[in-house]
């Protein structure tokens, strides 16, 4: 299970940390609705201004909990989905600038997660993938959507198709990584959000808001495509077949998929 740590630190800076270590910091529903409730409270807090997201351990975030999952009926998927879209949303409209830390691996729905935030700092060890496929469902939490902008329409196929797993360097050369930290890298996050946090608090805010708002409108359109898409391939026996081999830690690609 994955709580989620709060730290108003008085400087301008809120630090939200995951930790759940043991399950690579994964999503469930509680901590996507801790996370939500959260960054609504931050909205409303004036004294806050910049908003650090990041990982205990070695990930940052490993996406969804696979195990819960498969555990939800598949008539609440939607609802399932539609709560971690609604805290990418969250992410993208915050009156805050927000800082993705990512301190190791970001997979899946963590690899959105961090694509939500407005700038992205990558510890040396970090790496990235979208690893929907490997359990026969399509992204959710904006992944069709952010990846896309991204990268463009090529480079996010091949991602989201083939589970490419990008470094930390290939993920700067491409422009999602901002900065990639060497050293500390907790220390040299929050001294980059503190810099951040002394600049003119409405102009931060009104700059996100001027970049985001031309892409907010196409931003929902996909987030309501992705949970109606995800709800559909919840209940499809290749699905099952995918979620078995995770579980179970076998190879992908001795599975026989039957389009069922």
């Amino acid at each position: 299970m994955t709580t989620l740590e709060i730290d108003k630190r008085g400087d301008g800076v809120a630090v939200l940390k995951l930790n759940g270590p043991e399950t690579l910091n994964a999503l469930d529903e509680g901590i996507k609705k801790d996370l939500l409730a959260a960054l609504t409270d931050i909205d409303s807090d004036d004294d806050v201004r910049v908003v650090l997201l990041t990982g205990v351990g070695r990930a940052f975030c490993a996406g969804g909990d696979v195990r819960q999952m498969a555990a939800v009926p598949a008539v609440e998927t939607v609802a399932r989905v539609t709560l971690g879209n609604q805290v990418i949303e969250k992410i993208v409209s915050l009156q805050k600038v927000v800082v993705a830390g990512v301190n190791g691996l970001a997979s899946g729905a963590g690899f959105n997660l961090a694509l939500a935030a407005d700038i992205v700092l990558a510890d040396r060890s970090a790496w990235f993938q979208q690893s929907f496929m490997q359990i026969g469902l399509a992204p959710d939490m904006g992944g069709t959507y952010l990846l896309t902008q991204q990268l463009g329409w090529q480079r996010a196929k091949v991602a989201l198709l083939t589970g490419h797993r990008f470094t930390v360097e290939e993920g700067h050369a491409l422009g999602f990584v901002a900065e990639i930290v060497d050293g500390d890298f907790f220390d040299e996050a929050l001294r980059y959000c503190e810099v951040l946090a002394r600049r003119p608090p409405l102009a931060l805010s009104a700059t996100k808001t001027l970049v985001n708002n031309a892409a907010a409108a196409m931003l929902s359109t996909a987030l309501r495509s992705e949970a109606t898409t995800q709800a559909v391939l919840s209940i499809t026996k290749d699905h099952r077949r995918a979620v078995d081999a995770f579980q179970t830690k076998q190879d992908l690609r001795s599975v026989e998929f039957q389009g069922d």
